[in-house]
């Protein structure tokens, strides 16, 4: 009589098994007769009963669903306790559990292979950004043997992309620095817009051309405004000239005033060499700021005097070659003077040997040899001089 029944519960699990869980689903009524209850049972009993066996078979199926074993959780007193409806019920709730368990875990198995190939992918993205900027990209990817074969596969497409994506950055990068020479407005291409690599490639070679643009820009007018300045006209800054391009144009208008402020007082240093007294040249005469300039620099020369009497006293020396000091030898009017008052000193010479030669047997002769020495003399200081 056992055997009988075990054989008849496992025909009917396998029955059961193979039918759809959900169109088995029904909830008993009052006419059922399985349970062979008495009149006094109600329905709300038999649902009760039901539910009951179908959560205890739903609990085992789910486990044995989610391991992929089929009544790993029954024994040899499975349903023997139970009628054929009530068994009936129970295995309804085990079929849904199983099917609910398998779900389970084809759901994790799926999500830990996402998750494994997206560790890879990223690790490999990374591996390549740094192998194209350093150009050893690697053509064969050999696999990562502590690694699952989801990692690997994730990592050598991450790989890829990233050698990809820094392929056509390096295009990006070219086109944005092109649009940036000839556009003030940046447009970037869906093309490079989608990637973040490739759209920052194409902003820095936009960046990089408009930055030389304005660079060049801002050289041009600061040498307009080095002239402006330099030629003391009042400052007029272009209407084009706006923002960084306008400091650029007032900083030139500086830089030349100064530099001409210089070169007027260089002049007037120079111009102490060639007068004894301060005199404005006529060019001048309307200009009062550069006259003003010129004034300074003739009075800040201190040195006319002291080369001037140095230039006495070496062409006053008999035998003395002239020789300018390095200070002033690039200074044409030092220069002139320093001749101007050797020569003087020469004059002076002349007349001192002559009074102390004079009446003596050997005046001509001296004079003579004196001559002859300083023609030697002023040709070897011209070619000096020239030189």
């Amino acid at each position: 009589m056992m055997k009988k029944k075990l054989a008849a519960i496992s025909t009917a699990c396998l029955l059961i098994l193979a039918s759809d869980p959900v169109s088995s689903y029904a909830t008993p009524d009052s006419s059922s007769d399985v349970l062979d209850q008495p009149t006094s049972v109600t329905n709300e009993d038999v649902k009760a009963i039901f539910d009951s066996l179908y959560q205890e078979g739903y609990s085992l199926g789910e486990e044995d669903g989610y391991a992929e074993k089929k009544f790993e959780q029954f024994d040899q007193t499975t349903g023997l306790d139970k009628s054929s409806e009530e068994f009936t019920w129970f295995m309804m709730g085990y079929t849904v559990g199983y099917k609910k368990g398998q779900q389970q875990k084809e759901e994790e198995l799926k999500t830990e292979q996402e998750n494994e190939m997206a560790a890879g992918e990223e690790e490999g993205y990374q591996q390549g950004i740094l192998d194209y900027k350093h150009a050893t990209i690697q053509s064969e990817i050999d696999p990562f043997p502590s690694k699952s074969s989801d990692w690997n596969k994730g990592y050598v497409q991450g790989y890829k992309k990233a050698i990809s994506l820094m392929d056509l950055s390096v295009k990006a990068k070219k086109e944005g620095y092109d649009q940036g020479l000839e556009n003030d407005s940046m447009s970037v291409p869906s093309m490079y817009d989608d990637e973040d690599v490739t759209r920052q490639a194409f902003t820095e070679g936009f960046e990089t051309a408009q930055a030389e643009v304005l660079n060049q820009q801002k050289k041009q007018f600061e040498k307009q405004g080095y002239v402006q300045g330099y030629h003391n006209l009042s400052l007029e800054v272009p209407a084009e000239a706006e923002g960084e391009l306008q400091t650029a144009f007032e900083q030139g208008y500086e830089k030349g005033q100064k530099q001409k402020q210089k070169d007027v007082k260089a002049d007037g240093y120079d111009s102490a060499f060639t007068y004894q007294t301060y005199r404005a040249p006529k060019s001048l005469q309307d200009k009062p700021e550069l006259v003003k300039w010129y004034k300074a620099g003739f009075y800040s020369n201190k040195d006319v005097k002291s080369l001037q009497q140095k230039a006495y006293k070496d062409g006053w020396k008999l035998g003395k070659e002239m020789s300018v000091p390095k200070k002033y030898k690039q200074n044409k009017a030092a220069v002139a003077m320093y001749k101007k008052y050797f020569e003087q000193g020469q004059k002076k010479q002349d007349k001192t040997v002559s009074h102390i030669l004079l009446g003596s047997g050997i005046f001509l002769t001296l004079v003579a040899l004196i001559t002859l020495w300083r023609l030697r003399r002023r040709k070897n200081e011209e070619t000096t001089l020239d030189s």
